[in-house]
This record gives structure tokens, sequence and C-alpha cells, in this order.
């Protein structure tokens, strides 16, 4: 359900990226090419990248590769997930559970 919800928050994430201009490929950029690059932009507009690694996630063995993002793009990221976990399902820093089927008597049959 998680993975769902986290999944639709990045799909209009790649989906407005298809509808910019072609830019610089951050990805294939050494350290010193994007703080280069970072030097010559707005904040907003500034990349930050996460290394590529392989580790045990979830009981798999995954390599997950470099990615990259704008400081702007990730800041929508994070209202997007401040807006959904203001939607009655709690954030991260809550300790707060929504309700589930042993909350509601009915569904036992008491």
């Amino acid at each position: 359900m998680i993975k769902r919800n986290l999944m639709l928050l990045f799909v209009p994430l790649g989906l407005s990226s298809c509808e910019s201009a072609v830019g610089p490929s951050f990805e294939k950029m050494s350290e010193t090419e994007i703080a280069t690059y970072n030097a010559s932009v707005a904040m907003d507009e500034k990349v930050i990248c996460q290394d590529a690694y392989a580790d045990w996630i979830g009981g798999s063995y995954r390599r997950i590769p470099k990615w990259c993002i704008t400081v702007g793009a990730l800041a929508d990221l994070q209202r997007a997930w401040d807006d959904w976990g203001g939607a009655g399902y709690g954030t991260m820093s809550e300790s707060y559970q929504p309700a589930d089927a042993a909350d509601y008597p009915s569904t036992f049959g008491n």
C-alpha cells in the first residue's frame, strides 16, 4: 500500500520531466561537474544526487542506481508527502495509525 502511494507520488514527477526541455544527464556527471553546474543556477535548480549502491533491502539483494533531483523538485515531493500525510493518514513523525478491520466489531460478527 505504501509502495503504491509512493509510486503515485513519483509518477507525476516522471511525467513532468517529459515536458521539460532536454537538459544535461546529471546521473552521468562527476561530482565536480555537478558542483560547477550548481554554482551557476538558482537554489531551486541546484542538483543533489544519491550515489549508486547495493545492499540487502527487504530480504533481497538490490542494486540501486545513482539518481539525481533538483532542490525544487525535492521540495515539491516533500509538500506532496506532507499533503498526503495531512489527509488522515498521519505523517512519518506522528505515532498515528489509521483504523483497520479489527477496530470495527461488525467485521468479526461481534
